[in-house]
């Protein structure tokens, strides 16, 4: 089911829903590796939370061998080499270019798998989080398998996860 552990948090100290959810990279529900058809990732990004407006704030970077953590896909991340992107768009591109009926962005902070997630990154990853929801934009945190990283970011946000229903 895609999105894989899709999660919705808020902060600590409030009662008011955030518009702020954590989740799994598109196709994690398959399996751990193997290339992602698009159409599998459209269903992801058809399947996240509704909102006027959607950021995809990304965690995915490397795996502790090197491998990019998008190269399961026909886009990469917007940090690669040119040699790593093979001429492939961006993700952010990728998702211009498919025409979703809503606006959407992505912000990339690149980490590495099984890693705990730099000081400085956990800060960045925060003032975005912050600014976005500000703004009104629904915010989707999302890692390789949708745990690790994500929660060291929430944990780091004062978020706490929300078992409310809709």
């Amino acid at each position: 089911m895609e999105p894989y552990r899709l999660r919705r948090w808020n902060e600590r100290s409030s009662t008011d829903r955030l518009a702020f959810y954590t989740c799994a990279r598109p196709g994690r529900s398959k399996g751990k590796s193997g290339d992602v058809a698009d159409e599998v990732v459209y269903k992801w990004l058809q399947n996240l939370p509704q909102g006027e407006k959607v950021a995809i704030v990304s965690l995915l970077g490397w795996k502790p061998n090197g491998m990019s953590e998008f190269s399961f896909y026909s886009f990469c991340g917007a940090w690669e080499s040119p040699e790593e992107r093979r001429r492939r768009p961006t993700f952010a591109e990728w998702i211009a270019e498919s025409n979703q009926d809503r606006p959407m962005k992505v912000v990339e902070h690149p980490t590495e798998d099984y890693e705990p997630v730099k000081p400085r990154i956990l800060d960045a990853v925060e003032r975005d989080v912050h600014r976005l929801l500000e703004h009104g934009w629904t915010v989707i945190l999302v890692d390789s398998g949708g745990e690790t990283r994500t929660k060291q970011v929430c944990s780091h946000l004062q978020f706490v996860e929300d078992s409310r229903r809709p």
